[in-house]
């Protein structure tokens, strides 16, 4: 009985100095009877080419807090490769025209970023690829072949579901009153009349030049990696590109229908492409800000 008593002491003491050292002792006790597995690993969705996840939240809580009525965002913040297949951290070597901001009132020169995906044995841009959406949102606009974005899905997220690291990485500017008289485009008077600048704010992201549309209707749920058409070349496009274009600006703007500089934009049309690209309602930031591997 000495024996087995002095054994018992060791066994304790070993397995105190694993506990502190953090790791698992080599012969593991046997589990109690009353044991609960643990939970599988998860995976992601195999639509979803790439994910960021931000977290400011412990992985595991004794007691789950209830949801705050005036919550700040998700502890979890997905960003999708808008290129099927391609990871987010080869996405800058598919820019064939970079981000160059324009100054203000102008509608020059480049206000988003082009992505082409290039057959590398005849180095010529493709279409045909699948674009899926980069962050979940709502639908705010759909254009099919009005000049200069041609099929194009324009998709809207609260800046309060963004947690506060991405809103730092992104630079949200302030809010500055819209322009009168200072645009070189011509613009209808209507251009600006419904928006409220002292509101809510969210980020929207232009999908624009698609082969096809597959994006859900206007003010429908678009989630993370969802299907919105394909790369292609029609609007203002020479070659097959994705133009990816993202602006801050007031929460709840639907801009339907968007056309310029031809003949047959009704004046709804251009009044909208107007708040859009040259009001200063809709604030220009670089899509590359966004489009970054977490690490």
């Amino acid at each position: 009985m000495l024996e087995q008593g002095r054994w018992w002491m060791v066994v304790v003491i070993a397995g105190g100095v694993l506990w502190l050292a953090g790791c698992a002792p080599a012969a593991p006790a046997p589990a109690p009877a009353a044991a609960v597995p643990s939970s599988p690993p998860q995976t992601l969705s195999p639509s979803v080419t790439a994910a960021v996840q931000r977290s400011a939240v412990p992985a595991a809580t004794a007691t789950p807090l209830p949801p705050s009525p005036t919550a700040s965002p998700s502890p979890t913040f997905e960003i999708c490769s808008p290129l099927d297949g391609i990871p987010l951290a080869a996405l800058p070597e598919m820019i064939v025209n970079p981000f160059a901001p324009p100054p203000p009132g102008s509608d020059d020169p480049h206000q988003g970023v082009d992505f082409a995906d290039v057959d590398p044995v005849y180095q010529i841009a493709l279409e045909g690829r699948v674009v899926r959406a980069a962050m979940a949102g709502t639908v705010a606009g759909v254009m099919r072949d009005r000049f200069p974005y041609g099929n194009a899905v324009l998709v809207e997220t609260p800046l309060s579901r963004l947690p506060a690291s991405w809103l730092e990485i992104l630079q949200i500017p302030p809010v500055i009153p819209l322009r009168e008289g200072q645009s070189a485009l011509t613009c209808p008077e209507s251009a600006g009349e419904s928006v409220d600048l002292a509101g809510s704010r969210s980020v929207y992201l232009l999908y624009a030049h698609l082969k096809s549309l597959a994006a859900p209707d206007l003010g429908e749920a678009v989630t993370c990696g969802m299907p919105l058409g394909e790369i292609g070349q029609t609007g203002n496009a020479l070659n097959p590109h994705l133009h990816l274009e993202m602006r801050v600006g007031p929460a709840d703007v639907r801009l339907e229908r968007m056309a310029h500089y031809t003949s047959d934009a009704s004046l709804d049309e251009m009044a909208n492409y107007c708040l859009w690209r040259v009001s200063g309602a809709f604030q220009v930031l670089d899509p590359s800000l966004l489009l970054v591997p977490d690490g």
